[in-house]
């Protein structure tokens, strides 16, 4: 299986719950708003760049609208940051928050060095294993994890 961790949107898709919940075979990693909603969908996802995405995924209009640009990020469209991306990442979603900034960053930095970057973020500082944007605590260590609910609270001390 091939998974894709980057996102038109600028989303780390290795930190995504569904795509965890998949790949590595487990549900505690669902947030429990999502839980009762999920209950009668399949939980399968290779990232929204895959041939492989979740159905809630699939009508996305950022995906949409970049697939049909041909970009693979938002932030090489000559309309960047436009009203999709920017009502996405103000909808109160934690996880969201981060996505201009990330497409800032990719532009800045570089694709690789972004996920690099990403990839180090979401997994526990103590034992290596993989997270989701709202665990709290590494289910193979116990240690408390830093995820999206914590990094949305420094976001908002950024002027």
């Amino acid at each position: 299986m091939i998974f894709r961790f980057d996102s038109y949107c600028g989303l780390y898709c290795g930190a995504c719950f569904i795509m965890n919940a998949y790949k590595q075979s487990r549900s505690d990693c669902l947030s429990e708003d999502w839980i009762s909603p999920l209950e009668d969908k399949e939980i399968k996802c290779q990232g929204c760049k895959s041939e492989l995405v979740f159905e809630n995924f699939r009508g996305c209009q950022i995906r949409s609208c970049a697939k049909s640009k041909g970009i693979e990020f938002c932030n090489t469209c000559s309309d960047f940051p436009c009203e999709k991306i920017k009502s996405f990442q103000n909808r109160n979603v934690a996880h969201h928050n981060v996505a201009i900034q990330s497409l800032e960053i990719i532009k800045e930095r570089g694709f690789q060095e972004w996920l690099k970057q990403q990839k180090e973020q979401w997994l526990c500082s103590n034992c290596g294993y993989p997270f989701s944007w709202y665990e709290e605590n590494c289910i193979h260590c116990g240690t408390q994890l830093f995820n999206s609910v914590n990094e949305n609270k420094t976001l908002k001390k950024i002027p």
